[in-house]
Order: structure tokens, then sequence, then C-alpha cells
């Protein structure tokens, strides 16, 4: 059984993801994805879509898949994005007929129609706060390729964060080791004293555990209930798993 962050020792520094842990895209680019292919006629059910999203969680996680794809469509140009649609289909369990009959419509529709908005997770300032009242570091560290320093100013997060590090920034992506243990060093921070909290279980909770780090899950959509570690549903539930005193709940 993997172990519980209330029973690590006390530590001096919690870490965030990014994207889907205190950031989030509204609507969901895959909430938007599934609606117009049950718009198609296509009856999905519930296992469906969360197959899908732990698909693309594993997609996203640096995979082998997804480095193949960079290598063989350009990166993110138009072949990519017309593949990875491909791709996104055939991982909601549809047949093939149904993925050529979709497919350029589905890909039209998320270049054309999809426009959301960014905006912090709900409890997300609150968090930070009692973390650094608490008298903890508090950083985040992103699978992003590029700086985002114009990102953090426009979320409010610039002055919150002691630190804020891209995979492109550290030259290593989560579920690398390298990744965090090249942020430690610069937090001056070992392992065993740092906490990560990130919603995806292939690159956050996996890449954390490489490190030596203990993982929080924070998953709202209940997509990994056989994670038998520290696993949360949102912000507000963050400090009923850490090994901390005097915060606010």
């Amino acid at each position: 059984m993997a172990a519980s962050a209330a029973n690590s020792e006390r530590i001096r520094a919690v870490l965030f993801d990014l994207d889907d842990t205190l950031r989030v895209s509204d609507p969901h680019p895959h909430d938007v994805f599934t609606g117009f292919v049950a718009s198609q006629g296509i009856a999905l059910s519930e296992q469906d879509r969360k197959d899908a999203y732990r698909w693309g969680h594993s997609y996203w996680a640096n995979s082998t898949t997804l480095l193949d794809d960079h290598e063989k469509h350009q990166g993110y140009e138009d072949p990519f994005w017309k593949n990875y649609t491909r791709r996104h289909l055939r991982s909601l369990n549809l047949g093939e007929a149904t993925i050529e009959r979709l497919a350029a419509s589905a890909h039209r529709h998320m270049g054309n129609g999809y426009r959301p908005v960014s905006k912090l997770v709900p409890h997300t300032l609150e968090s930070i706060h009692a973390l650094r009242a608490s008298g903890l570091q508090v950083g985040l560290l992103t699978n992003r390729t590029r700086p985002i320093y114009k990102e953090m100013t426009e979320l409010g997060l610039d002055h919150e964060l002691d630190i804020f590090l891209t995979g492109g920034q550290l030259g290593a992506f989560k579920p690398q080791a390298d990744f965090f243990l090249r942020a430690l060093d610069l937090l001056k921070l070992a392992p065993q004293e740092v906490t990560y909290v990130g919603d995806n279980y292939f690159a956050d909770i996996l890449g954390a555990q490489k490190a030596g780090i203990l993982p929080v899950l924070i998953d709202p959509r209940d997509l990994y209930p056989e994670w038998e570690g520290a696993r949360i549903h949102g912000l507000d539930e963050l400090f009923k798993v850490l090994p901390l005193e005097g915060l606010v709940r």
C-alpha cells in the first residue's frame, strides 16, 4: 500500500502542478470534445468518458507515443492535432468506422470553436495562503515547455509562489525524476521534505514517487479510485492529508 501524507515526516514545502490542479480551462477541453461526440448521436457511458480522460493523462505524461507523434507530425502543427483527434476518439472506445466519420469534424470543432477561459481552481489562493502562513515554501512545477510568467501574472499567482518553473526551464519533464530533483536543488530541499500535488497519476504521482517525493493526487472526477495513497477531490481537502498544524481549514 502506498504511504499516506498523514504518515510522513513534517514537510517544509508543498509544490503543485498547474493545469487541472491550480488552474483549469473553462469549459474543459475533454468535456467539449466528448460533448461534440455525443451531439453526433454517439452514446457515451460514464466509463467511456473516464477511460478517455485517463488515456489523456497517460498520453500527455511525456509518453513514448506523444514523443513519437511530435517527431512524426512536427510538434504541435495541424497534422499533430489531426492525429491527436483520432487518438482521442479511439480512447472513447469507438469503432474505426465511427472514428473515420467524426475525425475531421471533431478536429474542426476543437480548432475553430473552442475558446476557453483560464481560471483558478476553487480554494487555490486560500490553500496557498494557509500553507505559507504555516511557514512552508510553496511552488509550482509544470510540464509546459515555455516560461509561464505572463500566465502567472494574469492568474494572480506571480507574487504568491516561491518558485514556478516549467519542464522546458528544468530540462526535464514529468514523470522523469530529474524534473523534480532539479527544482529541489534550487529550493535546497531534500525529497522527503516535499509534497507534490497533482491531478495526473502518470505524470505527477508516479513522477514524484520516482524522485522520492510524497505525492497527493487531486482527483475531482474519481478517475483513480484504486490509488491507495493520499487522494483528495479538491484543494479544500488538502490539509486533511498533510502533517501540518495551525492551518486554516
